[in-house]
């Protein structure tokens, strides 16, 4: 989310990072000092979002590897106001001495893994009828952790749903949401947990133009001009079917979306033929159901076109919406409107992002 001046990133900077101790509530202690450097790598496609790294100079620090977090902000130092990068649990910490001098390798990874790690030491079930929303939030405060951004559109269980025993509490959360039509859970940037329904690429709002030479921003461009365009045309489907397991008191759901887009170079039209795909799916209504359906036939499509882009530091969330306009989009040409899939970013005075985009794909 921007929440400044966008021309305020297009000039030079004088940054600085800043990294705070917090307890397990997320409530800082202090400044995490002698910070020499520091990686973060956010990643949707990855169960847990990604993970991080920092190298500390030994000064004596009072750390608990085992309860404390880590807050990493940006500063860029241009009057835009400072972000933060990510809050993280510690792990594997590695001391290092050389010429008398410590140093610690530190891992860090992301408070998805509070969830993931968690399970119920029974069978866990839930009623046909439950209400999904409040189910999740109950699930993660049970593991300790309270700060969520929530959005109940009131969907609840269309049939009964069970999970065995020592199933992680953050699958059985998934599960749940994938039924309600939402996006499985992540945690944002300032480290709350995000229970949100899913919103299809066509209808986000861009979140950030990257546009070659002098821009709208009032400045340089934010992204290098070496960029690449992978394409796979290897069994893209043209259908997706996705179908409920029926009871003897409610039938069967099936959803299907068909790519029918005579501008589709994979469409039914174009292909001559339908190349279906299918999958076993939990949904409380057709409406999810042929949502999921239409998600999915656009992720098969999605390696179609994966960009790769170096740009500077800007504050952008995992599947936050970006616009690329490598040509400076003269006359609307090689405007391309994409997801952000992955970030590999630096922690040195001279921060970057490596990207990887999901062009978006019209059906």
């Amino acid at each position: 989310m921007v929440v400044g001046d966008p021309k305020l990133l297009a000039g030079p900077r004088s940054p600085r990072w800043v990294f705070e101790l917090l307890n397990s509530s997320d409530e800082p202690l202090g400044a995490l000092d002698g910070v020499r450097d520091a990686s973060f790598e956010i990643a949707t496609t990855e169960r847990l979002g990604g993970a991080a790294s920092v190298t500390l100079d030994d000064r004596g620090q009072d750390i608990d590897w085992l309860t404390h977090r880590v807050r990493a902000t940006y500063d860029p130092g241009t009057g835009y106001p400072s972000w933060p990068v990510g809050v993280y649990l510690l792990t594997s910490p590695t001391m290092s001495s050389r010429g008398g001098r410590r140093t610690w390798k530190v891992g860090l990874l992301t408070k998805m893994t509070i969830i993931d790690e968690d399970a119920f030491d029974e069978t866990f079930s839930v009623a046909a009828g439950t209400p999904i929303v409040p189910l999740v939030v109950s699930i993660i405060t049970s593991t300790g952790e309270t700060r969520t951004a929530v959005t109940d559109t009131g969907a609840a269980t269309r049939v009964a749903m069970v999970w065995d025993a020592g199933t992680s509490k953050l699958s059985i959360i998934n599960d749940l949401l994938e039924a309600a039509g939402y996006w499985a859970l992540w945690c944002d940037r300032s480290g709350q947990f995000r229970v949100e329904p899913y919103t299809n690429p066509q209808d986000r709002q861009a979140s950030w133009v990257f546009a070659a030479g002098p821009t709208a921003t009032g400045g340089a461009s934010l992204h290098r001009p070496d960029w690449s365009r992978e394409q796979n045309l290897a069994g893209i489907p043209n259908q997706v079917v996705c179908s409920t397991q029926g009871t003897d008191e409610e039938p069967a759901i099936v959803g299907v979306a068909r790519n029918d887009n005579p501008d589709s170079p994979f469409s039914t039209g174009a292909r001559g033929r339908v190349i279906t795909a299918t999958y076993d799916i939990e949904a409380e209504s057709q409406v999810v159901a042929d949502q999921i359906a239409q998600r999915r036939l656009l992720d098969a499509m999605s390696p179609v076109a994966k960009l790769e882009a170096e740009h500077a530091m800007v504050p952008l969330d995992g599947n936050d919406l970006v616009v690329f306009e490598p040509t400076g989009g003269v006359d609307g040409r090689e405007s391309i409107r994409a997801t952000v899939q992955r970030m590999s970013i630096s922690g040195g005075f001279d921060a970057h992002v490596k990207a990887v985009w999901r062009e978006v794909t019209e059906l």
